[in-house]
């Protein structure tokens, strides 16, 4: 059995050297963490368990649900909606690296929310974004978002120059590409980076219910923050996906959608999540 490495939680395999990033991941309470673990159809459903940091009391079993995939192959699956505490899941022999939930908006106001799916389940053997013909997405919330300042604006245009040297402008298309900044002033673990590289090969991408995808073959960009120690900021270059099919941009805003009114995730007093 495998843990899909598109689940948003972290479990460690080998020990490695210098100081442990001292940030926490973070959901908020009304972030779905969705666990998936694929396995053969002859074997059986994995035990898993939530577990209470720092007590390391077992707060319940996690209860999969089974899909299958193949004649061969199984989905075994559980969305994790948990109350404001830390926490940590245990897989089979396998335990994840400690979250936190919580509704503070202090805290969720530095956080950027990114859910991602594929358009079906061929492009990748080890996760499954179609279960009985639902999409599904993942909710992976991160310290960061975008600056101001990391904007850089591009354009597709065709000209024609005329006798007398004016030009006229034939054809022309705009483009806005921004750098995502992944983590904070403590920075954050390397896996983070390697999760948002992954998640930015799935098809659909959402930052805060707003689609982009990675520009060109742009890959994170790795800054360091102090030698012997675990933490760092990670910087890609994304653009914004505006003129594709709107209406299944809406469609799937409803699917990622986790509160039941007209706001997406309205953490603030303000409104600049609102669904329009």
């Amino acid at each position: 059995m495998i843990i899909s490495p598109f689940t948003p939680l972290f479990f460690p395999e080998i020990k490695v050297d210098g100081i442990d990033s001292r940030y926490i991941q973070t959901f908020a309470t009304s972030d779905e963490i969705l666990v998936e673990v694929i396995g053969l159809a002859s074997e059986g459903t994995p035990t898993a368990s939530i577990i209470c940091e720092p007590s390391q009391d077992v707060l319940c079993n996690i209860q999969f649900s089974q899909w299958d995939i193949n004649a061969n192959d199984r989905l075994f699956f559980a969305t994790l909606n948990l109350s404001p505490g830390l926490y940590s899941v245990q897989i089979g022999d396998k335990r994840s690296t400690i979250f936190r939930i919580t509704d503070n908006e202090a805290v969720l106001e530095k956080t950027t929310l990114i859910q991602y799916s594929m358009a079906n389940n061929r492009q990748r053997k080890d996760a499954v974004f179609f279960i009985d013909g639902m999409q599904r997405f993942f909710d992976f919330r991160v310290p960061g978002g975008f600056k101001d300042s990391n904007w850089s604006f591009g354009v597709e245009s065709e000209q024609f120059t005329t006798a007398e040297s004016d030009i006229v402008q034939l054809y022309g298309l705009e483009s806005t590409q921004k750098k995502f900044t992944l983590g904070l002033s403590d920075g954050c673990p390397i896996w983070f980076g390697e999760l948002l590289n992954r998640l930015l090969t799935c098809t659909y991408v959402y930052f805060d219910g707003q689609r982009y995808a990675r520009k060109d073959a742009a890959v994170p960009e790795i800054t360091s923050l102090l030698d012997g120690l675990n933490s760092f900021v990670f910087s890609i270059q994304v653009q914004k996906v505006a003129n594709i099919d709107p209406t299944l941009t809406m469609q799937h805003q409803a699917i990622m959608r986790r509160v039941i009114d007209n706001n997406y995730r309205l953490v603030t007093d303000n409104i600049n999540r609102l669904i329009n």
